[in-house]
């Protein structure tokens, strides 16, 4: 999710950057498009504009928040896990029981 968020972005070199920052810091903010920063073939920096830097805080919260979700669900469904596990047993352990004049 935050990954896509860091597709919508303005790539340009770092000398190009250097040369015009102010125009696109304005420009990009108002595009809300992350700056991405290339030397050559490698990139070197990414930079948020004060839109998306909010904007990827928002998504942030938003996986923080379902991840407690997630947590919260996993741990009730080992403590249902464990209840299942301890009941076979007694079941098992009842089958033996009833079927042992049998063997």
């Amino acid at each position: 999710m935050l990954h896509k968020n860091l597709h919508e972005t303005y790539m340009v070199s770092l000398i190009q950057f250097l040369n015009n920052w102010e125009y696109l810091l304005v420009t990009n903010d108002k595009a809300k498009k992350t700056i991405t920063l290339k030397r050559g073939n490698k990139i070197v920096a990414t930079i948020f504009t004060p839109c998306t830097f909010e904007k990827t805080d928002a998504e942030i919260e938003k996986l923080e928040a379902n991840h407690q979700d997630d947590q919260f669900k996993i741990k009730k469904l080992r403590k249902e896990n464990e209840i299942l596990k301890a009941r076979l047993e007694l079941l098992e352990k009842l089958n033996r029981t009833n079927n042992a004049p049998f063997e």
